[in-house]
């Protein structure tokens, strides 16, 4: 080796006339010329949601590619950061920045939000003005606009008037990103730019510069946006075509499944991913008849329309666009909620509600995905919007091969909206061009080194050991029954856990799927998901696609239930992550050393937290989940721990 090394020394003085020490000083040089002038040559969009609402993001593009994003309630620990504005996550965002490409927040070409308030009625601006400068004060975001002695407290007050009778909530965005850059003791630029993108282009572009495809149908399908829930995109390279909008009070797919979740007994945020998982168990009934009775699949005016009587205003406030579907819910079960224990028997009422809301979502996105192809001509799909979560919607579209591809983008929710409005105005404002590859992976959160993860652990005085990828005595503890928490790397974006922030058993023990659901206190009846490798992908369901993200449903092939029947849902279906070696070394040597084990390429995987929590973020979220739950071990990249 020293023999080597003198070679090499002589080699770099014959050719450049200096030694390794020169080299090694010029190669420092380099990095600081990097991190010095590099970052300003970047062009680099920051989206964040805005105003203030819910599944609060920041996602980064620099360059035309999508390198960080991370959720508000990951930092929180409140999920979905209801009224949270996204100081953590933007934090977090300038320090990434900072760290991995020497850019700092004065480098930043400008930063995109998912509403225009152009597109909005004055009186709904006025409203969202208010709550903004609540929840900012509310949280201490400071503001500066009333400084100084009385008189400059006066013109703050006089200058905030005038903003708010404009409705102008942009000015407080720029406020809060200038709050957020001296929070971390960097300087802000006297010109914060931020540009609204309108709600539904902003999902739009989500589901268009991940997916691949030069030219795409797209529907955005969500609870509301400005104005409109449900709208129909063909996409031609690059340029977003509205083929057709449906007003949020006659389109909301969105607030009708939320309103009858409500009379489940669920809210509105939470309710519907749960009311899907529940809807197998319930049947066809007058839920049904009188839910469908409401929806016309063949009006003149758009795709599919919401009928209620009244009089409604189509460019109103939250509560106007609510109003129509809390008419529905109160027609289908009048008075109050289903009288029921959610973790208790199930209710033939909250059964039949659930199997009505989801299959006339069902219905009604396979119906629209066939008006679009017909209306669009195009033959690749893209989802995004909150209905986008619905996996089993997108089986059936699936299933129906009305496509040749589909691609959901996987924070299809309110939470991927900064990162589509960020891509947008990388390419249609800023004049970049986006690489437009597929998406292949969503471990985008800050990242967390070995060294700061060794320093947790050893803090704890753990019964630890440093076992690095060997995952063999992980697959040994599963195969004998045991429940473990697995945490490495980035976080994963979106709401589901995809090999960076999991809890693993064993799928084949029909147990597990009580066992798991008791340690992480969520509902008996709730189904959970595996994770597997994608060359078997067939040998467990029914024509399955490579999909790594979980946002999409299969059926099980009949006899495979039997085989991993802690993963099966009651109707056969699940919805499963494939993964590969180039996607999750780590986790891909799991799944490859448990089928070496057992047979069967398959794990059970759900995300690591407790009830009413948001995914793990950081290693010492990490433990404290580990120390309050019934987990027998927990993997902390590379440290196994065990109680």
């Amino acid at each position: 080796m020293r023999r080597r090394s003198l070679e090499i020394e002589r080699e770099t003085k014959a050719k450049y006339g200096w030694g390794l020490e020169g080299l090694w000083a010029l190669t420092s040089t380099v990095v600081l010329i990097n991190q010095l002038f590099l970052g300003s040559l970047m062009t680099v969009v920051v989206g964040f949601n805005w105003p203030v609402e819910h599944d609060n993001t920041v996602g980064v593009i620099v360059d035309g590619e999508l390198v960080f994003a991370s959720e508000e309630e990951r930092w929180t620990r409140h999920k979905h950061s209801l009224n949270e504005p996204p100081t953590n996550a933007l934090r977090q965002a300038f320090l990434f920045l900072r760290r991995k490409y020497g850019i700092k927040p004065r480098d930043v070409d400008a930063y995109a939000v998912n509403f225009d308030p152009q597109l909005m009625a004055l009186s709904w601006r006025y409203v969202w003005w208010r709550s903004a400068f609540k929840k900012l004060i509310g949280k201490d975001v400071k503001l500066d606009l009333f400084q100084g002695n009385i008189i400059g407290k006066g013109l703050g007050v006089l200058r905030a008037g005038l903003l708010y009778l404009r409705g102008d909530y942009l000015d407080l965005a720029r406020r809060f990103v200038r709050f957020a850059i001296h929070s971390i003791g960097e300087d802000a630029p006297d010109n914060i730019r931020v540009i609204p993108v309108p709600h539904h282009l902003a999902h739009a572009a989500s589901a268009y510069y991940f997916s691949g495809f030069d030219d795409a149908t797209v529907l955005t399908v969500d609870g509301f946006g400005e104005f409109e829930a449900t709208v129909v995109w063909r996409v031609r390279d690059g340029e977003f075509e509205k083929v057709a909008s449906i007003p949020t009070v006659y389109g909301s797919l969105g607030l009708s499944y939320e309103e009858v979740s409500a009379k489940i007994g669920y809210d509105r945020l939470e309710g519907p991913g749960k009311v899907m998982g529940l809807a197998p168990y319930g049947k066809a009934s007058k839920y049904y008849e009188k839910l469908k009775s409401f929806i016309r699949h063949d009006d003149k005016y758009y795709p599919f329309r919401f009928d209620v009587p009244g009089k409604w205003k189509i460019k109103g406030t939250g509560v106007d666009y609510r109003q129509p579907y809390k008419i529905i819910a109160n027609s289908l079960y009048p008075g109050g909620r289903v009288p029921w224990d959610v973790h208790g028997d199930l209710h033939p009422d909250a059964v039949d509600l659930a199997w009505a809301v989801q299959a006339v979502t069902e219905e009604t996105m396979l119906h629209l995905a066939k008006w679009a192809k017909e209306h669009t001509g195009e033959d690749k799909l893209g989802l995004a919007g909150g209905v986008a979560l619905n996996a089993k919607a997108n089986m059936v579209i699936h299933y129906s091969k009305l496509f040749n591809d589909m691609f959901i983008f996987p924070a299809a929710n309110d939470a991927g909206g900064p990162i589509g409005a960020a891509a947008y105005v990388y390419e249609h404002v800023l004049g970049g061009k986006m690489k437009r590859q597929r998406l292949k992976t969503v471990y985008l959160g800050p990242e967390y080194s070995d060294e700061e993860v060794k320093k947790v652990v050893e803090r704890g005085g753990w019964n630890a050991k440093y076992v690095g990828d060997d995952v063999n005595e992980v697959v040994d503890l599963i195969v004998k029954g045991f429940v473990v928490a697995w945490y490495q790397g980035r976080a994963e974006l979106g709401p589901r856990a995809l090999g960076n922030r999991s809890i693993i058993a064993d799928p084949r023990r029909k147990d597990m799927w009580g066992v798991v659901n008791r340690i992480k206190g969520r509902e008996w009846w709730r189904p959970l998901a595996p994770s597997l490798l994608e060359d078997d992908a067939s040998k467990y369901f029914i024509d399955p696609v490579p999909h790594q993200f979980m946002i999409l449903m299969y059926k099980f092939k009949p006899e495979m239930c039997e085989v991993v029947p802690a993963v099966c849902h009651v109707d056969q279906t699940a919805r499963p992550q494939t993964v590969n070696k180039e996607g999750n070394k780590t986790w891909y040597e799991l799944i490859k050393a448990f089928k070496d084990e057992t047979g069967e390429g398959i794990i059970m995987n759900t995300s690591f937290n407790l009830a009413g929590e948001p995914l793990v973020e950081t290693p010492q979220d990490a433990i404290k989940s580990f120390a309050l739950g019934g987990f027998k071990a927990l993997y902390l990249q590379g440290w196994l721990i065990q109680k």
